[in-house]
C-alpha cells in the first residue's frame, strides 16, 4: 500500500513539474533557421560556421531552470555534385547539451563536436549564444576533396529534445514539442 502511494506522490509531482513545460503554447510565426552559414578551410580540413535563429522558446528556459537539460542536436552532410549527382562524402552528427547550476547560478554548456568540451557561463544570452552556434566544426579533411569541383553542404539541427527520467515518456500520454530546422544547404567549388 505505501509503494502505490509513493509512486502515485512520484507522478502528481512530475506531472505538475512537466505539464506547463509540455502543453504550453509555441509561437509558430518565429521559424527556426541557420543564418550566416559559412564553409572555408583551414590548413587540413573543410570548416563550417552557423547560427541558429529562434532556437530559444520560454518554455526551454523554465524547463532548463526546473533542472531539465536542453539538447541541441546537430546534423552534416557533405555531398560532391557532378552532372546533377550528388555523391555523399561523409555525414556527421553532434549535440550541445545546456544544464543549469541553481546553487551557482551558472550555465554548462556541453560541446559534443568540440570533444564534449565544457563551457561554464555566468549570462543566459551568452550560454544561448553558445548553444545556437556552429562554430568551426571541421567536417572533412582537404585531402578528401577534388580541387575544382562542386560540393553540396547541408544542416540541420533537432532543439529540445527533452527525456524523461525512468522512462515516463513511454507511459505519459503526451508529447514533447520538439522544434527541428529544415535542412539548409550551402553550395561551394573547391
Amino acid at each position: 500500500m505505501q509503494k502505490k502511494i509513493l509512486i502515485t506522490i512520484l507522478l502528481a509531482v512530475s506531472m505538475a513539474i512537466i505539464t506547463p513545460l509540455c502543453f504550453s503554447g509555441q509561437d509558430d510565426s518565429k521559424k527556426v533557421t541557420f543564418t550566416d552559414l559559412i564553409a572555408t578551410t583551414s590548413e587540413t580540413h573543410l570548416i563550417l560556421f552557423g547560427v541558429i535563429n529562434n532556437s530559444f522558446t520560454e518554455e526551454m528556459i523554465s524547463g532548463v531552470k526546473s533542472g531539465v537539460p536542453v539538447h541541441f542536436s546537430f546534423f552534416i552532410e557533405l555531398f560532391q555534385k557532378e552532372n546533377n549527382v550528388e555523391q555523399l562524402l561523409t555525414e556527421m552528427e553532434f549535440r550541445h547539451t545546456m544544464t543549469y547550476d541553481t546553487l551557482k547560478d551558472s550555465y554548462k554548456v556541453e560541446l559534443g563536436e568540440i570533444n564534449n568540451k565544457i563551457v561554464l557561463l555566468q549570462d543566459l544570452k551568452d550560454t544561448q549564444k553558445t548553444m545556437s552556434e556552429v562554430n568551426g566544426v571541421k567536417v572533412i579533411e582537404l585531402t578528401n576533396l577534388v580541387p575544382d569541383k562542386t560540393y553540396l553542404l547541408k544542416i540541420k539541427a533537432s532543439l529540445f529534445e527533452k527525456t524523461l527520467p525512468l522512462s515516463l515518456h513511454r507511459i505519459l500520454p503526451f508529447t514533447w514539442w520538439d522544434r527541428e530546422t529544415k535542412w539548409h544547404s550551402l553550395e561551394f567549388n573547391y
